[in-house]
């Protein structure tokens, strides 16, 4: 007589395809996220793993679904009970939602990620082009290692986007990772990157329209850190350019929130190396140091940078100097002269954040305002001799930029704290 505790499956031929396919579609099947971002964190006890010398009556299950709703109704070892699974998030989705040709639609390629165009089907009869962010498969152990932690980084990227909704940071409208390959769903910008279009552009690129780059740039930094995050990655190849037009904050590869900062700062000065992957050329002094210090502040410094980019034709500043001496360069906040052509009010401006005490920089929204002040002196010229307008796929209308009602009273407020600011003697 066969053993009541053991729970046969419907049909024993059933297809592993399906199997994987009724796994998948469990509102509590979290695919390849990391066991870090679904556990519960509101400080209850957890049963971890449970020790059994015997396994001779445990029941087996054909599907891991079966062993979940078994063991609703009936204690687990140790007299525990599944009560309630954690819901997967909504913007986790599924990758048949997802089309793109790996052969046409190469949009970048990275060490472990290609981006490529395509199509997310968000709801029927609704379909949106995107850019799909795709992480490799290692074929070799140490390939698996180095293509897990490249994975698990787009996860976190992933998660950390999903909190994020401006019209100058990039939208993120999902993540496939229920089965390998991973897929980031994102905005597709048609204007690539801000860097590009200025190598492109040279100076046909009037100030006006170069200010207006900046100021967008601040405005979706503003909102990042007003939101608790700091980029950590800021530079004009990291600033899209969308189908309207408008610069759009991307990358968040090494974003972190506040709260993780210091956390890292103690990782980091267990290192014998900084992580290759921290951008030399745009750091701050104290992320120079041991242990290595990012903040809000060290964005701003590297906003300034973005400056330099943006009115240096998308060059970066000391484009053939050694490491070692840029790292000192930046240390004794030796840093670079603002390019030709550069407004007095910027060459000031970068001078103000490009200081040893980052206590001393001016804060995202300051330079919002100040930023503001100055397109008002700058004007841009018409949307139609805007430079953006010669990019296949973009078109511009607003020659300042459509500005939502938030951001317009983010700058009345901001007056004041820029009079604030600019009363304090530096």
């Amino acid at each position: 007589m066969d053993d009541p505790r053991t729970v046969k499956p419907e049909n024993s031929k059933m297809e592993k395809s399906q199997m994987k396919t009724d796994l998948e579609n469990q509102i509590w099947y979290h695919g390849f996220r990391p066991r870090k971002d679904v556990i519960c964190d509101n400080n209850q006890l957890w049963t971890l793993g449970v020790l059994r010398k015997s396994t001779k009556n445990v029941p087996r299950f054909p599907q891991v679904a079966d062993l979940i709703n078994y063991y609703k109704d009936h204690k687990l070892p140790g007299h525990a009970k599944l009560k309630r699974g954690i819901t997967r998030p909504t913007w986790l989705i599924k990758h048949e939602l997802v089309s793109f040709d790996k052969d046409k639609d190469l949009l970048g390629r990275g060490n472990f990620c290609n981006v490529y165009k395509g199509v997310y089907t968000r709801q029927p009869g609704e379909k949106i082009v995107v850019a799909v962010k795709i992480c490799h498969e290692g074929s070799s152990s140490k390939g698996f290692k180095e293509s897990k932690e490249a994975r698990d980084q787009m996860l976190s990227e992933a998660q950390m986007m999903s909190y994020y909704v401006h019209h100058h940071v990039i939208e993120m409208f999902g993540v496939a990772c229920d089965h390998p390959p991973i897929l980031i769903i994102m905005e597709y910008c048609p204007g690539g990157d801000l860097q590009s279009h200025l190598k492109k552009q040279q100076q046909a690129i009037e100030v006006g329209e170069r200010i207006v780059y900046i100021l967008e740039a601040a405005r979706g930094m503003r909102y990042l850190h007003k939101k608790n995050c700091v980029h950590r990655d800021l530079a004009a190849r990291n600033c899209l350019i969308s189908a309207k037009g408008c610069i759009k904050i991307a990358d968040f590869g090494l974003s972190k929130l506040v709260k993780d900062l210091d956390k890292d700062d103690k990782e980091e000065a267990d290192k014998d190396e900084p992580s290759p992957q921290i951008p030399l050329r745009w750091m701050a002094p104290e992320s120079l140091k041991r242990p290595m210090k990012f903040s809000t502040k060290t964005d701003v410094w590297s906003f300034a940078v973005l400056m330099f980019e943006v009115f240096n034709c998308g060059v970066k500043p000391w484009p053939d100097d050694p490491p070692k001496k840029i790292a000192t360069a930046i240390r004794k906040c030796h840093m670079p002269p603002m390019p030709d052509g550069t407004p007095n009010e910027l060459k000031e401006l970068t001078a103000q954040i490009w200081v040893i005490d980052p206590v001393l920089r001016p804060t995202m929204a300051q330079l919002c305002s100040l930023l503001f002040a100055t397109s008002k002196k700058h004007r841009p010229p018409p949307p139609e001799k805007f430079a953006l307008n010669t990019i296949n796929g973009v078109e511009r209308i607003h020659a300042d930029g459509a500005i939502t009602a938030e951001e317009t009273a983010e700058h009345e407020d901001e007056e004041v704290h820029n009079k604030q600011y600019s009363s304090v003697e530096r």
